[in-house]
């Protein structure tokens, strides 16, 4: 374990340097959301929103940026698998899901600042008290990390190659992220929703704000803990059927 720990740590503080080293490439993936998020909510700007009102308004656009953000992660794991790593880490050290774990850390610091500066901007914008939004933003986050990493591994489990997962996950985040508003939208379904939340990771996110918002654990709770369970599920059993190296054309 102590040996797993240091290559976690190695391999995380690897992946933070080539991502400092890409100035432009950080830049990009950091202000990307924060753009986005005034281009899509122009209409509401700098009129005051309550936390309750944010969370219909804004968080199905923190959504989508945990989501992405994570599934991109994941597809770097698929690039890294193409490039013969996984296959060598298993011959050398201990097992792939080191990689797995130090991409995860990166994503969660990544997403720590961008969620940062959507809190600074939302803010300015809505005339929301900063560190109040601040602290449910990175509280949602911390709770949905694992369940999102459920969304993304099943992508691990096919042996494509990068190309293919790449095109995968496009359709993957439009159809969720569409799908979601669309059908919420169509049949009015609650924030609270168990299944909505399992396979949604929109209402996922907004139903951990709800609860920071109002504190009604007894509608939350039903909700998280399925997701929680049932996606960890999906992610471990993903894992079990990793495939080392892309087979697909071959």
């Amino acid at each position: 374990m102590r040996k797993y720990g240091s290559q976690v740590w190695l391999y995380s503080s690897y992946f933070f340097k080539v991502m400092l080293d890409n100035v432009g490439v950080m830049l990009y993936t950091v202000g990307l959301p924060i753009f986005f998020l005034a281009l899509n909510l122009k209409s509401a700007m700098f009129k005051p929103l309550t936390l309750s009102q944010y969370t219909g308004k804004v968080l199905p656009f923190v959504a989508w940026i945990i989501f992405s953000n994570t599934i991109v992660m994941v597809g770097e794991v698929a690039l890294l698998r193409e490039q013969g790593y996984l296959k060598q880490y298993v011959s050398l050290v201990v097992n792939p899901s080191v990689f797995i774990l130090s991409k995860a850390i990166v994503n969660l610091g990544l997403l720590l600042v961008i969620l940062a500066l959507v809190a600074g901007g939302s803010a300015v914008m809505f005339q929301l008290p900063f560190w109040a939004l601040l602290w449910r933003l990175w509280g949602v986050l911390i709770m949905v990390s694992i369940p999102m990493w459920g969304y993304g591994l099943p992508l691990l489990s096919f042996e494509w190659r990068y190309q293919t997962v790449t095109a995968v996950m496009n359709v993957l985040t439009l159809a969720v992220m569409l799908g979601s508003v669309a059908v919420g939208n169509w049949l009015n379904i609650k924030v609270s929703n168990p299944v909505a939340s399992v396979l949604s990771p929109v209402y996922l996110v907004m139903a951990c704000f709800d609860l920071l918002v109002t504190g009604h654990w007894a509608t939350f709770l039903p909700a998280y803990l399925s997701a929680l369970i049932g996606l960890s599920l999906v992610g471990m059993l993903s894992y079990r059927q990793l495939k080392l190296l892309p087979t697909e054309g071959v």
